[in-house]
């Protein structure tokens, strides 16, 4: 997405990370979280420099607004920030702000948008990149563009992940300069009810009517954020890597034999791993492989409230 941006000859005069929590200004995973974005500012904006600001709890907005009048840029672009981001810093760009939200808008609102789209089994009906305009509320903004995945992006964590970032560096490159120039003026979001895309803290449990694809499914995309889990002996045992289907239902309960578990899906009975430290570890190895493998995605661009040529 930065790349994007830099590569059509615009500038970044800052970029606003979440900053640590507190008490953990410096501890390991700070350090390392600081220096591998770091290492991927220095890959992808180099000669650029580009100041990184860490901004965390507790948020002080007002001196946050002071440091970045001080930029004096035009439009403040984000992606995944965890909190609503007041008018005050909004009114500072004179293009406003831009979001970037990982679903078709207006479907699927909210910061959970990923994980709910999976869960539902909604991902290739409502999943891609919408990129709106920033407003008082949540995802509300008019729509300017927006790119719908296939269900090839929809295959891993890796496959998402590289559709995600291509999808975002051609919106960002593309849609929101014309956006600036005058050029994308948007369509605003339209009312009625639409499932807000949260997942809560209650546990999430396999449900005899899910098929065994679609629990692998959930693993393989949002597994690691997402907890799965089977009743086994009236305890919740958490699962992993899907392993092999084992044949038809046979109506008895989940169980675990030799760190898996085996249960009972809509269309037959499966055995996944049970979640445990080599089961994360080897996660990190699919992810980590399966990025070398993939290149970019290209996309078309659906885009709204755009000016004719006469108009501009």
């Amino acid at each position: 997405m930065l790349a994007g941006w830099v590569e059509k000859g615009h500038r970044i005069a800052a970029i606003v990370v979440p900053g640590p929590r507190p008490g953990k200004q410096w501890s390991f995973g700070t350090w390392r979280r600081r220096w591998r974005r770091k290492l991927v500012l220095w890959q992808h904006l180099v000669p650029a420099e580009v100041p990184l600001i860490e901004f965390g709890r507790p948020h002080d907005w007002a001196a946050m607004c002071q440091r970045l009048a001080g930029f004096n840029a035009d439009v403040l672009i984000t992606f995944g920030f965890p909190t609503l981001i007041p008018e005050t810093v909004l009114k500072l760009f004179a293009k406003g702000g831009l979001n970037l939200h990982p679903a078709l808008l207006p479907n699927y609102k909210g910061p959970h948008p990923i994980a709910r789209l999976v869960l539902d089994g909604q991902d290739e009906t409502h999943g891609g990149v919408s990129l709106h305009k920033m407003t008082s509320g949540f995802d509300e903004g008019d729509i300017l563009a927006q790119i719908a995945f296939s269900p090839g992006d929809w295959q891993s964590t890796a496959t998402l992940s590289r559709a995600l970032a291509s999808g975002m560096k051609m919106l960002v490159a593309e849609a929101a300069p014309d956006h600036s120039a005058g050029v994308l003026d948007g369509m605003p979001q339209p009312e009625g009810t639409f499932t807000w895309a949260q997942v809560g803290r209650t546990p999430v449990v396999v449900g005899s009517q899910w098929s065994s694809a679609h629990v692998a499914k959930i693993w393989r995309i949002v597994g690691r954020a997402v907890a799965l889990y089977v009743p086994i002996d009236g305890k919740l045992a958490r699962l992993a890597h899907p392993i092999r289907r084992l044949g038809p239902a046979t109506g008895e309960p989940p169980a675990r034999r030799w760190g898996m578990i085996e249960f009972d899906c809509a269309d037959g009975r499966v055995a996944h791993l049970a979640y445990s430290g080599f089961a994360r570890q080897l996660t990190r190895w699919q992810r980590a492989f399966g990025r070398l493998r993939l290149g970019q995605r290209f996309f078309e661009i659906r885009r709204f409230g755009e000016r004719t040529e006469g108009s501009r």
